[in-house]
């Protein structure tokens, strides 16, 4: 079996979902992210969590050693690869193919909890795919985007923006917020936290380095995500 990219109508039309084996999002931000997207896959035992919640991926794929059984059994219809290398994550594996075929706006869920190494290595793998994979993290009540250059967001006045670094960061210029910024630089150890959006869209900018934002609702409502 084979799901080409193109036989979706139209894959870049749509985000491609990516459900990864982390501490599960809840059922109903799962399915909403899957009802929206225009293919699903599941990295490896993400497809587990896939199955819990009703949601059918149209690919799964890694090295398959956190793949149940049952769910193997249960996804009979979806398309199956068995990716043996171990020298990178079911993550990196899953854009791998992504990107090969011809994606580019790449919902990422399921990141996060559970093992703290696979969380911290997920997170820092993202800055490979940047110049090719619009990308998007999402879990309840936030939302991760790694910026490079300029990235123009949406969320409600209200909304906590937090920047983090991996790595030196120069240029850092901050627009539609509580703290603004202009052509400033931060360091690993230097974090921006809680800053708030003052209106919508907002802007982020970095000029040179690795930077995360997250948008986290204050007040426990679900993040937006805005283009």
């Amino acid at each position: 079996m084979t799901v080409p990219f193109a036989g979706k109508g139209g894959i870049l039309a749509r985000p491609i979902l990516v459900l990864c084996n982390g501490e599960p999002p809840s059922r109903a931000l799962v399915r909403q992210q899957a009802k929206r997207a225009r293919l699903t896959v599941a990295a490896d035992g993400g497809a587990n969590m896939a199955r819990r919640y009703g949601v059918v991926p149209d690919i799964i794929l890694g090295d398959l050693d956190s793949l149940s059984l049952a769910t193997r059994r249960h996804f009979h219809d979806s398309l199956i690869l068995y990716v043996g290398r171990q020298d990178n994550t079911d993550l990196e594996k899953s854009l791998d193919y992504v990107a090969a075929h011809g994606g580019r706006e790449v919902v990422i869920m399921g990141v996060a909890g559970r093992r703290i190494d696979f969380t911290l290595g997920n997170f820092s793998v993202l800055w490979k795919y940047t110049a090719f994979l619009d990308l998007t993290i999402v879990g309840d009540g936030w939302r991760g985007f790694p910026v490079g250059r300029r990235k123009l967001l949406r969320a409600r006045p209200g909304t906590i923006v937090s920047l983090i670094p991996f790595g030196r960061c120069e240029g850092i210029t901050l627009r539609g917020l509580q703290y603004p910024l202009t052509n400033a630089s931060m360091e690993v150890g230097d974090i921006g936290v809680s800053n708030i959006v003052r209106s919508s869209p907002f802007s982020v900018s970095v000029r040179s380095g690795k930077m995360l934002v997250f948008l986290l609702d204050a007040h426990g409502r679900r993040v937006r995500a805005g283009r």
